[in-house]
């Protein structure tokens, strides 16, 4: 019985945990999600088992899964907002000891970029924007990208980043390609590994990633002067905090009751 019990208060524990994390970063810009599923425990159920006889051994977390819908479009003005809409991850590089990229990939929905003293496009915590430089064509080779803030006596007056990823930087009257965003896929996004900062990591269960660029068929495309809100429905897991809730403090007054009965019949 106390078994039966401690799964039911365990199982509540950590729904609720999974539910608070999501509240808490409902205003982080591309937060995904997590939902949580359980299953029953049969000690001796076979095929020819009547359901309502069934004897229970409590429950036990079958997953908890990251929901990768789409979150909703928040207008942020600015170039270097994006938003992505449909399929696809950044790709960024965080910088090594020596303050160049490091080379390591991760993958991101958090469009917020700036652009560092030495013009390289980052994210606001200082990782590396990759993408294919101009004149490049294969988007598997991907580099840093950079905007330098002069082109011979000119400078950087003007920048555009195209639905399809493509960056333009205009110096005095000219309007010159300083390459394109790359964009990530994966067979199997949802194994992906957080990391924090809402930046993914490979891994074996993901497969490799796919390279593109947005607008291309199976990737999303860009929205700039907007940034991609979490996805989570703030009425959904507050109905769904309220069960667990229910479901913790249902199990603790049956232990209570297990512990008064057990100590009657002991006296």
């Amino acid at each position: 019985m106390y078994g039966i019990i401690r799964s039911g208060m365990s199982t509540a524990m950590h729904e609720i945990a999974v539910v608070s994390n999501n509240i808490a970063n409902s205003g982080s810009t591309g937060f995904k999600k997590s939902d949580v599923s359980f299953n029953d425990i049969y000690g001796s159920a076979t095929p020819d088992t009547v359901a309502r006889t069934q004897a229970g051994f409590g429950s036990a977390i079958a997953g908890t899964r990251r929901n990768d819908g789409q979150g909703a479009i928040v207008d942020r003005a600015g170039a270097l907002n994006l938003a992505i809409i449909g399929p696809g991850m950044l790709t960024v590089s965080p910088p090594g000891p020596d303050g160049a990229s490091s080379g390591n990939l991760f993958y991101t929905r958090s469009g917020e970029l700036t652009i560092d003293k030495d013009g390289y496009l980052k994210t606001g915590d200082g990782a590396f924007v990759q993408g294919t430089a101009a004149g490049a064509e294969a988007a598997a080779t991907l580099s840093a990208l950079q905007i330098p803030f002069s082109e011979g006596e000119d400078a950087l007056t003007g920048l555009e980043i195209t639905s399809s990823g493509q960056i333009s930087a205009t110096y005095g009257s000219s309007i010159i390609d300083r390459g394109t965003l790359a964009l990530a896929t994966f067979a199997n996004q949802g194994a992906l590994k957080n990391v924090g900062s809402a930046r993914f990591a490979e891994t074996t269960y993901s497969g490799q990633p796919s390279f593109g660029v947005a607008g291309q068929s199976g990737y999303g495309t860009l929205q700039a002067g907007a940034l991609e809100g979490s996805n989570v429905d703030i009425t959904q897991e507050m109905t769904v905090m309220i069960r667990a809730q229910q479901q913790f403090s249902g199990s603790a007054r049956v232990l209570q009751a297990n512990s008064d009965m057990v100590e009657k019949l002991t006296r």
